[in-house]
């Protein structure tokens, strides 16, 4: 085994490694968003059955409470061809989460309100929102 003596390395003859560069979290939304919207419409027919599914992504910043954050697509019992568009997000410690709707539809005219100008800044108003209500748990 070799031994190094700390003190007498040089800074110039250490390799420093770069750490791996870690999105921010809007970059990660927006990267959630975009796959929620070709699974939305790879997924949900017009009329008929289809599978709730979800597209999450691991938290890292430090100003919202909560470990992870999902959008999530799940069947409308009550109308046919309709579903729901949700975001929930999950507390750091605790296996409970908190969630709300952001919209109500068919296939399309959910992806209308996907597309429209301020809806990433609506998911993340609301994520805020779940993050302090996770916060009082």
């Amino acid at each position: 085994m070799i031994k190094y003596d700390v003190k007498k390395i040089n800074n110039k003859n250490v390799r420093m490694i770069p750490k791996k560069m870690e999105k921010k979290f809007p970059e990660e939304l927006n990267i959630v968003i975009s796959k929620m919207k070709e699974r939305i419409s790879r997924e949900i027919p017009d009329k008929g059955f289809f599978r709730n599914f979800a597209e999450d992504f691991e938290n890292k910043d430090k100003n919202i409470f909560a470990r992870a954050v999902s959008l999530n697509i799940e069947k409308d019992e009550n109308i046919e061809g309709n579903a729901l568009l949700l975001v929930s997000a999950l507390h750091p410690s605790m296996n409970i989460d908190a969630s709300t709707m952001l919209f109500c539809g068919s296939r399309d005219e959910i992806l209308k309100f996907m597309n429209g100008e301020k809806f990433s800044e609506k998911v993340m108003d609301e994520i805020s929102k779940l993050s302090n209500s996770l916060k009082q748990v």
